[in-house]
Order: C-alpha cells, then sequence, then structure tokens
C-alpha cells in the first residue's frame, strides 16, 4: 500500500481529530503520566520509608518526549509513584488509599490539552485503570491517550468503557508523532498502525507499514523532565543499586531493545517485535556520561532483554566506561542471556565495576526448556556457570520459574537440583501466571489470552507471610509430593517457599566452607530491609556474620530473630522447616555455624528423580 492510499485509508482519524478539536483547543502542553508500582493491598508504611519499593524512573515516557521533541511543545511528565512515594517519606498525615488526590493536585497549577497514561506491567494495572477513570469526568477537557500494556491488550475495552480517547498499541514513538501530525501540524510523518480510536460508534485502528522504532541519540534533554538524581531518596531499582548505597543516586539505562530469543512465557517479542535494535555506543556512552557528570548518578541500571546480543559492540560500551574514567557501578537486574556471555565480556563486566547480573534459566529441565523455547541449554548454562566462578567480584543470580502449564513436580525438583549445581550466588524463583484481563467476568478472564507474567508469593501478601487456604504439604514435607503431580495453586506457593529457603540459605554456596560470607551478608542485609520481621533471614545473617569472625552482628541478629518468633505464624514456619534443634542451641561461633548448616543441608537436599 503507497502512502497516498494509506493516508486515505486513515482519512477517519483525520476527521475525529478534527471533531475533538473543536471542544478541545489544543494548547501546546502535554503530560505524561506514569502510575504506581507497588500493591496497595500489602503496602507498608514503614517499607516505603526505608526506601525499599520500587522507584524505577519513567524511561519509556521520556522515550516519547525524546520521540516529540521536534514539535517544540511544552512536555512534562508526571510520575505518581515518585510523588507518592516521596510524600509517604515527609507527611505523616498523607492517607496513601487518597493518592489520586495527586494528580488534582498537579491540575490545580497545570493545564495540559493531552494526557497520555501509560503503564508496562501487572502491578501497575489498578493504578493504570484508576488514573483513566479519574480523568474520565475531565475527558472534555484534555484529549487522553492510553499506552502501554493493558492499552496494547485490552484497548477496545478501554475505548468501549470511554477511558480514553485513543489507545497506542505497543512502542508508540511513531504512533504519538503520526497521532499529533493530526491534533497539531503535520509534519508529514509516516502512516503507522496500532492506533485504536471509537468513530461513529465504531473501534477503528489506523493502517501503515510496520512501526519499527529506531533509537536514535540519546535522553539528555528527557532527563531535564524528571528528578533523576532524587529517586534514590524515595526508593529503590533492585538489591543490586542497594548494595551501590542506600544514598547513592541511580538511574536506568538502555543499549538494545527487543531480544532474540521467543520464550513462550515471555511478552517482549510479541511487545516490541522480532529482532533488537541497538544505540549508537557514543549515544550510550554520552548519557551515561551526561548523567554521571551532570546529574550525579553513581549507579546504572541496564535495562535491556538481550544486553549481549552483539557481544562485540556490548563490550564495546563497557570499554567506552572504563576509558573515560566513568566513576560508577552498574548491574542488570532484567537478566542476561546466558550463551551470549563469554569470559571476555566477564572480564569487561568486571573492569566496569559491574556489582552483579542475572540470567535467565527459566527451568532444569531438559524437556520444560524445550517446551517454552529458552534460548539455551542445560550445557549453555553449565558452561557459563563455570566461567562464572572466576569472577567473585560480581553477584550472579539465575532466575527460574515453574508451575508451567502440566509441569510436575518431579520437573521442578530438576530445577531446584539445578539451581544448586550452577553454584551462582542466589537464584530467584517465580511462580508461572496468566496474565488475565483486568475486565470482565471470571470466565472471561480465565480465556485471557497468552500474555503470561510471573508471581513470587511473599511480594503479595504483607510483610512477606504466605497464607494457604487448601490443605497442603508444607515445610520438608514438601520434598514427598509424588513427581507425577502436577501441583495446585496454593501448593506451589508452598513449593516456592521450601525451594527458596532451601535453595537460596541452607544450600547457599557463600554459606560454604570454600564460600565468601560477606557476599551472602550483604545481598541478604538488602533483602532484611524489605522484610524486616522475617525471622529465618535473622538466622542466617547471624550464621553468616559467625562465618566472617563478627560474632557482634551475629548476637544481634540472633536478638532480631527471637523477637520477630513471637508470631504464631513464624513459629509454626519454624516448626515446618525443623529450625527448632538449632534454636534450641544457637550456635555461637565459626565451627557451631558450620555444623549448623550442614546439619540443615543434609535436610534440604531433594533426591534425583533416578535416586
Amino acid at each position: 500500500m503507497e502512502i497516498g492510499d494509506l493516508q486515505l485509508s486513515n482519512e477517519k482519524l483525520k476527521k475525529y481529530c478534527d471533531e475533538l478539536k473543536k471542544t478541545i483547543s489544543p494548547n501546546r502542553e502535554v503530560l505524561f503520566i506514569k502510575g504506581l508500582q507497588l500493591n496497595l493491598n500489602s503496602f507498608e508504611i514503614d517499607v516505603a520509608r526505608n526506601r525499599c519499593y520500587y522507584a524505577y524512573p519513567p524511561t519509556g515516557l521520556q522515550y516519547l518526549a525524546a520521540a516529540i521533541n521536534e514539535r517544540h511543545l511544552k512536555v512534562k511528565i508526571l510520575d505518581l509513584n515518585f510523588e507518592f512515594l516521596k510524600k509517604i517519606g515527609g507527611e505523616n498525615h498523607f492517607d496513601y488509599h487518597e493518592w489520586i488526590d495527586l494528580l488534582d493536585e498537579y491540575f490545580e497549577k497545570n493545564n495540559p490539552s493531552i494526557i497520555g497514561v501509560s503503564n508496562l506491567f501487572s502491578i501497575d494495572t489498578p493504578s493504570f485503570i484508576e488514573i483513566l477513570e479519574h480523568l474520565k469526568k475531565r475527558k472534555d477537557s484534555h484529549i487522553i491517550i492510553a499506552g502501554g500494556q493493558n492499552a496494547t491488550y485490552e484497548g477496545e475495552k478501554l475505548l468501549e468503557d470511554n477511558l480514553c480517547h485513543f489507545v497506542c498499541q505497543r512502542e508508540s514513538e511513531n504512533k504519538i508523532n503520526f497521532l499529533f501530525d493530526n491534533l497539531y501540524e503535520n509534519l508529514s510523518h509516516e502512516p503507522t498502525p496500532g492506533i485504536l480510536f471509537r468513530y461513529n460508534g465504531k473501534i477503528e485502528e489506523t493502517e501503515g507499514k510496520r512501526d519499527i522504532i529506531e533509537l536514535k541519540g540519546n535522553l539528555k534533554s528527557a532527563h531535564k523532565l524528571v528528578p533523576i538524581e532524587k529517586y534514590c531518596e524515595v526508593g529503590t531499582l533492585s538489591p543490586y543499586s542497594r548494595m551501590a548505597g542506600k544514598d547513592t543516586p541511580f538511574a536506568t539505562i538502555l543499549f538494545n531493545r527487543g531480544c532474540e530469543g521467543r520464550c513462550k512465557f515471555c511478552g517482549v517479542v510479541d511487545y516490541m517485535g522480532s529482532g533488537v535494535r541497538s544505540r549508537r555506543i557514543e549515544d550510550c556512552l554520552d548519557e551515561v556520561e551526561y548523567l554521571n557528570k551532570e546529574r550525579g548518578i553513581k549507579h546504572f541500571e541496564f535495562l535491556d532483554d538481550d544486553f549481549a546480543r552483539y557481544k562485540d559492540r556490548a563490550k564495546a560500551v563497557l570499554q567506552g566506561i572504563i576509558n573515560r574514567k566513568l566513576e560508577i557501578t552498574w548491574a542488570s537486574n532484567n537478566g542476561l542471556i546466558a550463551k551470549t556471555i563469554d569470559r571476555e565480556l566477564m572480564e569487561k563486566m568486571r573492569d566496569s565495576n559491574c556489582l552483579g547480573f542475572k540470567i535467565g534459566v527459566e527451568s532444569g529441565n531438559a524437556e520444560v526448556l524445550k517446551k517454552i523455547k529458552k534460548p539455551g541449554t542445560l550445557k549453555n548454562f553449565t558452561e557459563f556457570s563455570k566461567i562464572s566462578q572466576d569472577f567473585p567480584e560480581m553477584f550472579i543470580v539465575d532466575n527460574y520459574i515453574f508451575g508451567f502449564p502440566d509441569e510436575c513436580f518431579g520437573q521442578m525438583i530438576d530445577s531446584y537440583n539445578f539451581s544448586i549445581e550452577m553454584n551462582l550466588d542466589w537464584s530467584n524463583y517465580a511462580i508461572y501466571q496468566h496474565n488475565v484481563s483486568y475486565f470482565g467476568n471470571e470466565e472471561e478472564r480465565k480465556k485471557g489470552g497468552n500474555r503470561i507474567g510471573d508471581f513470587i508469593p511473599t511480594k503479595d501478601y504483607l510483610k512477606g507471610k504466605i497464607d494457604s487456604y487448601e490443605k497442603i504439604l508444607n515445610g520438608l514435607e514438601v520434598f514427598k509430593i509424588q513427581y507425577d503431580t502436577i501441583p495446585s495453586r496454593e501448593q506451589l506457593k508452598s513449593i516456592w517457599s521450601v525451594f527458596n529457603l532451601g535453595r537460596n540459605f541452607i544450600q547457599n554456596k557463600n554459606l560454604k566452607p570454600d564460600g565468601i560470607p560477606k557476599k551472602f551478608i550483604r545481598w541478604v542485609s538488602v533483602i532484611e530491609e524489605r522484610y524486616p520481621t522475617h525471622p529465618y533471614i535473622n538466622l542466617f545473617l547471624s550464621l553468616a556474620y559467625n562465618l566472617e569472625g563478627d560474632e557482634k552482628n551475629a548476637e544481634t541478629q540472633c536478638n532480631k530473630m527471637h523477637n520477630n518468633l513471637h508470631e504464631e505464624y513464624w513459629m509454626e514456619k519454624f516448626n515446618q522447616f525443623e529450625f527448632n534443634e538449632i534454636i534450641k542451641n544457637f550456635p555461637k561461633n565459626h565451627r557451631q555455624s558450620e555444623e549448623a548448616i550442614d546439619f540443615l543441608r543434609k535436610k534440604y537436599t531433594a533426591p534425583k528423580k533416578n535416586g
């Protein structure tokens, strides 16, 4: 289809925009809104005031702002997650249930004619919907655009419920410019598909050539739209940013967009399209240097889903950090693909002050890996593990998901055993779940498409307690589940709890005779800040401090453990975990702690399937 034909097919968009402009005359003010990145049902004020909730900068909205920079509009970004956490930390009388009032406070001083609202993850969905519902009463005063995950997959429903005027699906840099061509002056951007709107009672979609976003330039101008150096004052990015220092200013950076993998559980390819697009190396480095030297940022986290897709370019970026003598640390909490990492890249990572990174393994069972189309084999992961042992300076984590459809317990045990054999510093476990629709009845939600997410039980419960309402196996009894059993959802939560405890605390490499207890202490101390009432975190920190020869801190953690154990919930858990024998004669020194951990290690060694 030629450009002229496409313009003709998009005539309905132009007509709808012209009609809107008769009642809502666009001024030059544009507002992009990001919602909350937390679950209010399990929200804890003390945790927020300790700055332990996520405070990711609105990088996606900054890319949108950069994309329309040529229009010379007055663009602002309202990060409600940042403003919310800032209020919590500074005002004792702030009622967090009324967080939406922050939006009204903005409108008291500003009058944007166009408002864009976006979310990217499932945890953002409730606030995304609440923001749109709140704006609905102002729909005659502002042109409202919805973007991000929910807009992509539930755009028609958003329009049917009259929550917005336009929906931009998937990546939106090109879409927002084509839409603004019709709302403002026409700068002749090519027509693009993926803009939905309701015209004459019918949902319409624009047409155009395949929408491919080219990553050009840097975000220097867009960084001026957010107080990036203050994000560390309200929250965190990950344990890595916390390891860099609680008061260390942080930022996110993107080098590549997209992923070569086609994992069935992941929505990156569906959302961003196939292939990986990369920025100019100098553009990326200039942005890092600007943030470091002009904005005081000391820690960076790469957001890439496939950072080392172009290995030589990845090495060049890291060498550039070294050559420019940037005094920073960095990490990749989003994860790297193991088979793209070689020894030379690891050396560049270490020398450019990488604190650590995660890799996606997802399963220790070859059949499951094949089924989910993971770009890696058990051999790839084992080879990576061998290389990683020579780089103890970095804290390396592998990610696993279990509970895939029809996955039996024996396959989950394979993941548990393989995560121990990988011998990395930590293993993140998550439970597979479908991303269900926010709308509709229960039956409709069960049909909710192929978009898939993961679920970490402790993040959805107050103080990390995992409650269950079914009769299930708990504690060491979990290892008695028949290997051909497909566990229930409630049973999966208990399996998660035992796997996490067994692998990350009892079987942790840094608590073994040749380990580095300091690495365990550094990581788990960050987790303790988020979950200060978890007694088994205190228990293992005490043991680790003893291994390190720090008996004073060991005693402090032991006392915390006893204080946190007064709750019936934790007393029952300690009984299920079979910790009571250790509690009766709690270790006081290095030798006793080694013996205690070894005692537990034998209990939490799962038998092989053929054993």
